[in-house]
């Protein structure tokens, strides 16, 4: 692992962890660094890695056990690669990735109004913060980070793994459809006031409102990312 620098600190270090978890750097049922070391290897707090495990928790990665630390999870990621494989094998067109989208981000925002807790609402409120920043330099590779940033930590919001494990496939997959859109300014910009409409149905736990924003935004992507590619 390597150190990493004081943006977006939390985020970062479970960026790191979770790398090395799907790496297989770290195997299943292994448990990792105490927190003094990884204070120590990434330069960071030890409450800094305490937050980090808990999202690392909430998203299926790990298991913290009382006294004895962080471990990681088998949540059998043979099959999630054999998944993945095949997902690349058929090559998804971009309706195809679209409709499975809609189908996951429409659950995960009904669930995550239900589960999420006030402080997973505070960094995604930073994540649309430093999306809005990225707007205005457009740096296209981070506006496409932030923007599946954004979308994950809703889909975490649910506390539900395998649920995370999907979107984790889909998003991978999205990501040159994100560059490609955002390659065009005016695409970035129009993600702004969606972002904040789903998160303010997200504040006010309007799960209706929220399941609203959610189609209505990715109804607006596909109309702007088949502008950029064409069809």
């Amino acid at each position: 692992m390597q150190a990493v620098n004081k943006v977006s600190i939390i985020d970062q270090v479970v960026d790191t962890i979770k790398s090395s978890i799907t790496s297989g750097e770290i195997s299943v049922g292994a448990r990792l660094p105490s927190e003094l070391s990884l204070c120590d290897t990434l330069s960071v707090s030890r409450s800094t890695i305490r937050e980090a495990f808990k999202v690392l928790q909430t998203m299926g990665y790990v298991e913290l056990r009382r006294g004895k630390g962080a471990y990681v999870r088998d949540n059998d990621p043979h099959d999630f690669n054999t998944i993945r494989s095949w997902f690349k094998s058929i090559a998804p067109k971009l309706e195809d990735f679209t409709e499975v989208r809609g189908a996951l981000e429409t659950l995960a925002i009904r669930m995550a109004i239900q589960r999420c807790q006030d402080d997973e609402v505070k960094k995604l409120e930073e994540t649309n913060f430093a999306f809005i920043q990225a707007v205005g330099e457009h740096n296209v590779s981070e506006l496409a980070r932030l923007d599946e940033q954004f979308h994950s930590q809703i889909v975490a919001m649910t506390k539900n793994s395998l649920l995370v494990s999907l979107n984790d496939i889909v998003a991978a997959e999205f990501k040159k459809y994100r560059v490609m859109s955002f390659s065009v300014k005016a695409n970035a910009e129009s993600a702004m006031v969606p972002h904040l409409k789903i998160l303010e149905a997200i504040k006010k736990r309007d799960a209706i409102e929220g399941v609203k924003q959610v189609t209505n935004h990715l109804r607006l992507v596909v109309v702007d990312m088949k502008a950029v590619i064409g069809e």
